[in-house]
């Protein structure tokens, strides 16, 4: 590395990439130079500590006074650890993230397709894409990488205020990145010559889009909420339109401020659009969002949960792929637990294991109905103190404390399952559901759900069990049919235009119910 001038050079281990940034340049704005995501929920406020590194070589700029009450709020002593939000580059250095980044993950078919249509997910967390061969009809190739948006926040609100701060040029520019990173890895290196593109639609949160898009965002920010884009929204970005040979770009519509396109692609590609039978449609995600399908109508709404179902924003969290927890099982003997990971060492949670572990010890006696952790029952050699809370291993061994799950993060799962469980109340009230004919469930929480866990932890109404149906990535399978079969775009058109929105925020009950929803309990519609 070298300095050149009134720039700097900053290396990320251990990927080994670098950016140039002028000095003064915060680490998380030399992150994204160098496309290297460091997760930063509280949007780059000091305020959650989430976004540490250690300085491996070189030095930066001491830390400011607010620098160190931060690391002082987050628990961070060691002197080389630094809040990459606050701290400044003024020469070349190395760094290594801390916290457990997002899984890039990519697979990569038959190259023998002459051309393909291409659907995208663009998610609070990451960015999925799906190719299908338009001839064989078959997926050709699929990726999913970190949403590059996360360095200004974990969820839609901290990216809505960033961009209404004067980054919103910086927003869609990490958007169209992750969505190119993701084209290219699902390509297999072949470019848009090599592999042509027909048709991409594109599937994602009304906040997501309309920083992709570039719109307007005022109207997301406050009361009453709306949104600035057309119900055929093309995409008009020459770096897309470049990364797939100049194809249409088509953007599926919203049905409100908060519900957006995904909603809608999730619900068409499992048979809803014609609003036949009693059914429930959830997308577990940052931005919940929820459906109900009675009597010939289609209520929906949505609610802040926060990024614990996708194994964000909790102490060990991560996304699925080697290492993480998909799911937490007693021993033979009964007394103890066991981590059970996809592949490899368990060195993270996801978001199936934050729920999977949180039911185990409820069931164990180790955690009320309030949420409270309590260190008597049957794995109490596993409790230890983290950062000041209590906190109980998940290692192979109970004195392994490499991956934890702590009161911190029961709190967290808390206020996610609350929004739901509000959200699912209002929209069953809305539609005066009776039995449920059907349950579908769906989001990036990395594995495999107990129908039980859900019931017992009260995300899912009572009324699922025997109904549930998982389907993994709804909307991303929704966004590739209808580029591959445009009458599906057409009734996706029509669903997002007749569905009725419930708002939560209007109903005077809503603090009262959400604070009732956080106990960690079965409940009925």
């Amino acid at each position: 590395m070298s300095s050149t001038g009134e720039f700097s050079s900053v290396e990320f281990m251990p990927s080994g990439r670098t950016a140039e940034v002028a000095r003064g340049a915060t680490v998380l704005e030399a992150a994204a130079g160098a496309g290297v995501v460091i997760s930063a929920p509280c949007g780059g406020r000091g305020a959650c500590g989430r976004c540490a590194v250690s300085v491996v070589g070189g030095e930066l700029e001491p830390p400011s006074e607010r620098e160190i009450a931060a690391l002082a709020r987050a628990r961070v002593g060691a002197a080389q650890i630094r809040l990459a939000c606050m701290a400044q580059v003024t020469g070349d250095v190395t760094l290594r993230p801390l916290g457990v980044s997002p899984d890039v993950s990519a697979v990569v078919g038959d190259r023998g397709a002459r051309s393909v249509v291409a659907g995208v997910d663009v998610g609070t967390t990451s960015v999925a894409v799906q190719l299908v061969d338009t001839a064989q009809r078959a997926i050709v190739g699929s990726a999913r990488v970190p949403n590059r948006q996360a360095a200004f926040g974990a969820d839609v609100v901290s990216r809505i205020a960033s961009a209404l701060d004067g980054a919103g040029e910086r927003l869609t520019a990490a958007a169209e990145d992750s969505v190119i990173d993701a084209l290219g890895l699902a390509r297999g290196g072949a470019g848009p010559d090599d592999l042509p593109v027909e048709r991409v639609v594109v599937a994602g949160n009304t906040a997501m889009i309309s920083l992709l898009a570039g719109v307007d965002v005022a109207g997301l920010a406050s009361h009453p909420f709306s949104h600035a884009l057309t119900e055929t929204h093309h995409l008009a970005s020459a770096r897309l339109a470049a990364a797939v040979g100049g194809a249409e770009i088509l953007v599926i519509p919203p049905v409100a401020a908060f519900v957006g396109g995904d909603l809608v692609a999730g619900m068409v590609a499992e048979g809803l659009a014609d609003e036949a039978g009693d059914a429930l449609f959830i997308d577990l995600g940052t931005n919940a969002e929820v459906a109900v399908v009675a009597g010939g109508r289609t209520m929906v709404a949505s609610a802040p949960a926060g990024p614990a179902f996708e194994g964000w924003g909790i102490a060990c969290g991560g996304q699925a792929g080697p290492g993480g927890i998909v799911r937490v099982t007693p021993t033979e003997s009964g007394g103890g637990l066991r981590a059970v990971t996809d592949d490899g060492p368990a060195s993270h949670l996801t978001g199936s294991g934050l729920i999977s572990v949180i039911a185990l010890l409820r069931r164990a006696g180790h955690l009320d109905a309030d949420g409270l952790l309590r260190s008597d029952g049957p794995v109490r050699e596993r409790f230890f103190t983290a950062d000041g809370v209590r906190a109980v291993a998940l290692g192979a061994e109970p004195s392994d404390r490499s991956v934890f799950v702590s009161q911190l993060d029961v709190r967290a799962l808390q206020s996610a399952k609350a929004a739901v469980c509000v959200a699912v109340r209002a929209v069953a009230t809305a539609a005066s559901i009776g039995a449920l004919r059907e349950v579908i469930a769906t989001g990036a929480f990395g594995g495999a759900l107990e129908t039980r866990d859900l019931v017992d932890l009260g995300i899912v109404p009572s009324g699922a069990a025997g109904v549930l149906r998982q389907v993994p990535d709804a909307a991303l399978r929704g966004a590739a049919c209808m580029a591959l079969d445009p009458d599906l775009f057409q009734d996706a058109q029509m669903l997002a235009s007749r569905a009725e929105h419930v708002d939560l925020a209007m109903g005077e009950s809503f603090t009262h119910e959400f604070v009732a929803a956080l106990r960690l309990e079965p409940f009925s519609l």
